[in-house]
């Protein structure tokens, strides 16, 4: 026979599955970057982090100025503020399968951009 306290612990787990869940994800913001700007914009900030990794390699003195004037080229590129761009990211990071979407596609287009002549 199935004891009384089995019964009652399917029981609670039968009642917890139904409840509802709460959503606890930000509302967009207003100036949300599009998922296809944001792809645009990884692909340039990890091409930015390579040309660093070269000149800290080669013991490049004026990393912090390099990697300060590429971070905001890639923003002014793009027409975005450093605010915006962490308010984006941030939204997109509630949703990991979107944000794992966003970096695949960045890395696919990276690995085309080594791979052609």
């Amino acid at each position: 026979m199935i004891s009384h306290r089995i019964i009652q612990f399917l029981l609670l787990l039968l009642c917890l599955g139904c409840a509802p869940t709460i959503d606890h994800r930000e509302s967009p913001p207003e100036d949300l970057i599009s998922r296809e700007v944001m792809v645009d914009v990884i692909v340039d900030l990890k091409m930015m982090d390579a040309i660093l990794t070269t000149k800290q390699k080669a013991k490049a003195k004026d990393i912090d100025a390099t990697k300060y004037y590429l971070y905001n080229s890639v923003l002014d590129k793009y027409k975005i503020s450093r605010e915006q761009f962490e308010r984006s990211h941030s939204f997109y990071q509630q949703d990991l399968k979107i944000m794992d979407g966003i970096y695949a596609e960045a890395l696919t287009r990276l690995s085309k951009m080594k791979s052609s002549p």
